[in-house]
């Protein structure tokens, strides 16, 4: 792995001096202490607390539960109702070999890690008792409960959990293909182009340099703005600061609007930076031919205008949607975008009672992060619990997620927010101040959360 702590471009967020090599170990110390304390005290009553209860087990029987998507979504609830019922018939639907995790792209772009970094061995990740399906969605037959893959396998279920994620649409952008093709643009959100994003950034020193948010839901809101202001750290430290503009365009009206304590905290830190925020702007079409980006920007009076960036650098963000299995069938409805129809709270389906949605795929209006399914993949757990017992569902998701906003190289701002953008646990996080250790806890972290705490489920 690359260096993952380069010198950053303003003081130390917190008023401290720096990390001591003394310090670090007392925090590594005090934290293992609480580790060793917890797992000897309350380690085994959490894991029971996460069982039903044998004569619940005895009474949901063989029931089937199946599990349309095996990315964090998928992987977490799974292994969660295995914790819940060991001897549960539950089915994993996926056609991936090698699982990707996808909140370290933004770091693979930056150059704080490398590809492996990234990947894990799908088969590794599933945990013993669970049967898996290698192949992918192709339609969901709610009347028959039953979801039929691309090969004309057809997987029946008792209870169903969708979790397919979305995905870029390349054709919500004219010249959107073209252009990642050409030597001038990438994005973060597929693997080979982070690494690309790397290389061009590495070596750019002079030119406009052109960053984009999309309309719509996408995953990860906060990318697009991260991978942004590491880039202007990056060619600060460097010394070509001077000879490079950053624009930033939005079709938000500002930075954060769904969190507006973030929103009033970051904006000025970014605006002192120098990097120009273009808001109520939305990419529509991109011309490789002139290295022009096209934007639609909606005026105050209601007008629309063109308006056109010339880049010499681009990180274009097309549209996101979700898979065609889901938007083309029943499960979704019109005006969700192709979205799964859950309630906010429940995750159940509004209309087939015995199907749950967890993660990105899902209408919720919440955002679509793994800290949203750290958030949601219990209560969907609870959820099948209790319907498959016959009693009414009584776990409700309040909307919380969460978003480590990289600022800069070695500075963090980590925040907790629901759905009324709402900071949640400001005590914990402090979260309007950029940090150190919520960079590191970020760098090293959260992929351990990730991959031994969510998807092992424990959550």
């Amino acid at each position: 792995m690359e260096q993952t702590d380069k010198p950053a471009s303003a003081g130390d967020g917190d008023g401290r001096q720096g990390m001591t090599r003394r310090r670090a170990l007392k925090i590594l110390g005090g934290g293992a202490a609480l580790i060793a304390l917890g797992g000897v005290t309350g380690g085994y009553a959490y894991r029971r607390s996460l069982r039903i209860s044998p004569a619940e087990a005895a009474r949901i029987g063989k029931a089937r539960f199946v599990v349309a998507g095996g990315s964090i979504g998928g992987l977490t609830v799974a292994a969660r109702l295995l914790r819940g019922m060991p001897e549960a018939n539950v089915t994993l639907i996926e056609p991936r070999e090698v699982h990707h995790y996808q909140p370290g792209y933004t770091l693979v772009g930056a150059g704080v890690y490398d590809r492996d970094d990234v990947l894990f061995d799908q088969e590794s990740l599933l945990p013993r008792g669970m049967r898996w399906v290698k192949d992918s969605v192709e339609a969901f037959e709610p009347e028959n409960n039953r979801v039929v893959t691309a090969s004309g396998e057809k997987v029946d279920y008792d209870y169903l959990v969708v979790a397919l994620g979305v995905e870029m649409d390349f054709a919500s952008v004219e010249g959107f293909a073209e252009a990642m093709e050409s030597p001038h643009a990438a994005n973060i959100y597929d693997l080979d182009s982070s690494q690309k994003f790397r290389r061009l950034a590495r070596t750019f020193s002079e030119g406009e340099a052109v960053f984009t948010y999309p309309s719509g839901y996408l995953k990860c809101g906060g990318a697009p703005q991260k991978i942004t202001w590491l880039s202007e750290d990056l060619w600060r430290s460097a010394g070509h600061r001077d000879g490079v503009e950053v624009h930033f365009h939005t079709p938000r009206p500002s930075l954060f609007p769904v969190v507006p304590a973030v929103d009033a905290a970051v904006t000025p830190l970014i605006e002192a930076r120098g990097i120009h925020n273009h808001y109520g702007q939305d990419l529509r079409a991109i011309d490789v031919s002139t290295r022009t980006a096209i934007f639609e920007e909606k005026r105050e009076d209601g007008s629309n205008r063109e308006i056109r960036r010339h880049y010499d650098l681009l990180h274009p963000m097309p549209g996101f949607r979700t898979p065609a299995a889901l938007r083309g069938s029943e499960l979704t409805a019109d005006g969700l975008g192709g979205q799964l129809e859950v309630d906010r709270h429940t995750l159940r389906h509004k209309r087939f009672g015995n199907i749950f949605g967890v993660g990105d795929c899902c209408a919720t209006g919440a955002a679509k992060t793994a800290a949203t399914i750290r958030k949601q993949a219990p209560v969907v757990v609870g959820n099948l619990f209790d319907i498959a017992l016959d009693r009414d569902p009584a776990h409700r998701y309040d909307g919380t997620s969460g978003c480590p906003l990289l600022t800069r190289y070695g500075r963090c701002m980590m925040f907790e927010f629901d759905y009324n953008g709402e900071l949640v646990n400001e005590w914990l996080y402090q979260p309007t101040r950029e940090t150190r250790r919520w960079w590191t806890f970020k760098v090293h972290g959260l992929k351990r959360l990730y991959r031994h705490v969510m998807i092992e489920g424990w959550v």
